[in-house]
């Protein structure tokens, strides 16, 4: 197999926001166990009076990083379609640990890093749970964070996949992703028509939808195959038949925040799953206590609602290249 070109492993943010995302997802578990102090609010999501929008806010800390962040992002899946807008906002700040001082507010470029971090992550939890030889990979939506994700997972690799699908809800969106993404990454994308078409047969899924209802059918779906359920960040979203979860080893990236916000969080209040059903969470595969990927034909699951640790270290690193470089506008307090 050929070699990626090799800006695909280039230094820069997408190997920088890898880093950052194994590190958040290793420090939040050794907190976890006390090994380190944190602190974190709940995680708060819920829908507006506008239809297919949402608001979550996190905060938290971690030792080891200066920084406690809260992030509130205000997602609005129509903007692009009714008044050409971006549909994610959010700000980001950022206080000082040991005095609550304001260090930062970060406005414009805070749903970039979410993005970012979001994508990382995604790529990291493909790193132990998906096979080690990656051919054929599906990208089941095709908005801003498919976008991050695919980047990240070829910064994550290197050498791309032999086939990269894409599936979105309206044609022109797919056909405008393998363009765009096909033009700046160097990579050849195909375009399909149905979810099933996009799923069937590949290595790693990974979901990014908005969706209300199913869009990946269990018997869609290979052995061996690893999907990362990232569109399912808060109740009444869904991405994955119930099934798959049944039959894969399923992780999460917050047991606690899954059960309300995640893809198990369906399942589990039917009476379907427990908490014993779920493997692990991520961090305790970063770590070492807990094994990933065991099996070529495992069926591997990655359930993910968005950590405030994740924040806490991309935000930080941010900020901290922010004064480096002379960035932002300094305000009295």
């Amino acid at each position: 197999r050929s070699r990626a070109a090799p800006a695909h492993r280039q230094p820069g943010p997408r190997r920088e926001a890898l880093e950052h995302a194994e590190t958040a997802f290793r420090l939040y578990a050794q907190s976890l166990k006390g090994q380190i102090p944190s602190s974190f609010s709940p995680m708060v999501a819920y829908h507006t009076t506008v239809p297919n929008s949402d608001v979550d806010f996190r905060s938290g800390s971690m030792a080891s990083v200066p920084t406690l962040c809260s992030t509130l992002g205000f997602g609005y899946a129509d903007n692009p379609s009714k008044f050409g807008l971006s549909s994610m906002h959010s700000f980001a700040v950022l206080t000082d640990v040991q005095t609550g001082v304001p260090k930062c507010i970060m406005a414009q470029g805070s749903f970039f890093i979410s993005f970012l971090r979001t994508g990382a992550a995604a790529a990291v939890a493909s790193k132990y749970l998906a096979v080690p030889d990656v051919r054929r990979i599906a990208m089941v939506g095709a908005g801003n964070l498919a976008r991050h994700t695919l980047r990240c997972h070829l910064a994550q690799y290197g050498p791309p996949p032999e086939e990269i699908r894409v599936w979105s809800r309206t044609a022109a969106s797919s056909q405008q992703f393998a363009a765009d993404m096909g033009s700046e990454l160097g990579v050849a994308l195909k375009p399909v028509s149905s979810p099933a078409e996009a799923v069937q047969g590949v290595d790693i899924v990974y979901c990014t939808t908005r969706s209300t209802e199913i869009v990946v059918q269990n018997e869609w779906v290979s052995q061996g195959t690893h999907l990362n359920a990232f569109g399912s960040d808060a109740s009444g979203k869904r991405e994955l038949d119930p099934a798959i979860l049944g039959r894969a080893k399923v992780v999460v990236d917050s047991l606690e925040q899954c059960k309300i916000g995640g893809e198990v969080s369906v399942p589990m209040a039917q009476g379907l799953m427990n908490e014993d059903d779920l493997y692990a969470e991520l961090g305790e595969i970063v770590n070492g206590w807990k094994k990933g990927r065991e099996s070529e034909d495992e069926v591997t699951v990655m359930d993910s609602t968005g950590l405030a640790a994740l924040d806490v270290v991309a935000f930080n690193y941010a900020y901290e290249k922010a004064l480096e470089q002379g960035a932002g506008v300094e305000l009295a307090l």
